[in-house]
């Protein structure tokens, strides 16, 4: 699912300019461990109406904590990408709330929306979406452009991010000139650039090889250890999910259960003992 960079094609300035004296900081302070990040209450989403209508997330009340990798799995239709999808504020619920920290989602219109989107999350997708004619460095900082921020530009952290992951030497290229593997650590530099308070990262080794999918998801495990983000992912590989803190497990668009300290193993046995899809469930 491509970047929802904004619905409006207008940048903050121009959405609302705050005065001098109430700039908002160039970046927001460390965000504190403990508590949940995001979380959801009766989250309902129904595709379709009448006789078409198919249930995606029936009921989904989950929380994500600080400071924590999450992994999202279940069969396929279970609904996993689309609670992602509406957690990230990507997708409306038929009903529901969900809330980053404080923040009702779920009760912003659609400009509101948007510029918390830009402020606050940070996406990572299967397809890496690196737009082709900027070079590394350009799509890193895109969502400070988007955001308006670009002059405030924090260098020191730029620096840590290139450095933590391992592309200074490849700031100047475009996307064709990168390996998959190095596209999707540009990807996460630029999910991690404006300091989101989450980063949602969907699939994020789906389109990589064994190794370079190992290296991207030690990275989100060091962007969690080192840099205190908190990181929901979704996923199909036990293995991947192996580097979370916890899997969060949905089947038939609803919790099936969860694994703490998830082995390649646990996630595979709690998979196994899932009850087939019913075919009510709809989502991914």
């Amino acid at each position: 699912m491509p970047i929802d960079a904004t619905r409006s094609a207008r940048p903050d300035s121009a959405v609302a300019a705050p005065t001098p004296s109430r700039v908002p900081p160039p970046v927001p302070p460390p965000v504190p461990r403990g508590g949940a990040a995001v979380r959801c209450a009766d989250l309902h989403k129904t595709y379709g109406r009448a006789e078409a209508a198919v249930a995606a997330l029936s009921g989904v009340d989950v929380a994500f904590d600080r400071g924590r990798l999450t992994a999202i799995m279940g069969p396929s239709g279970s609904g996993k990408s689309t609670l992602l999808h509406c957690l990230a504020g990507l997708d409306a619920a038929t009903s529901g709330r969900v809330f980053l920290g404080d923040t009702e989602l779920t009760a912003l219109d659609d400009t509101a929306l948007t510029l918390l989107r830009r402020r606050r999350l940070g996406f990572v997708f299967q397809s890496f979406n690196l737009l082709p004619m900027l070079t590394a460095e350009q799509n890193v900082l895109l969502p400070l452009e988007l955001a308006g921020r670009r002059p405030r530009i924090d260098r020191e952290w730029l620096a840590a991010l290139v450095d933590v992951l391992g592309i200074e030497a490849r700031m100047g290229h475009r996307p064709g000139e990168l390996s998959g593997g190095q596209q999707q650590r540009v990807a996460i530099a630029r999910a991690l650039i404006t300091r989101p308070e989450v980063v949602f990262a969907d699939e994020p080794t789906g389109n990589l090889d064994s190794r370079s999918g190992a290296e991207v998801l030690a990275l989100l495990r060091r962007s969690v250890r080192e840099l205190g983000q908190t990181v929901v992912m979704v996923t199909h590989d036990p293995v991947a999910a192996a580097h979370a803190d916890r899997v969060v497990l949905l089947a038939d668009g609803r919790l099936a259960g969860e694994v703490d300290r998830p082995t390649p193993e646990s996630v595979l046995s709690a998979l196994g003992a899932l009850e087939a899809p019913s075919g009510t469930g709809g989502g991914a």
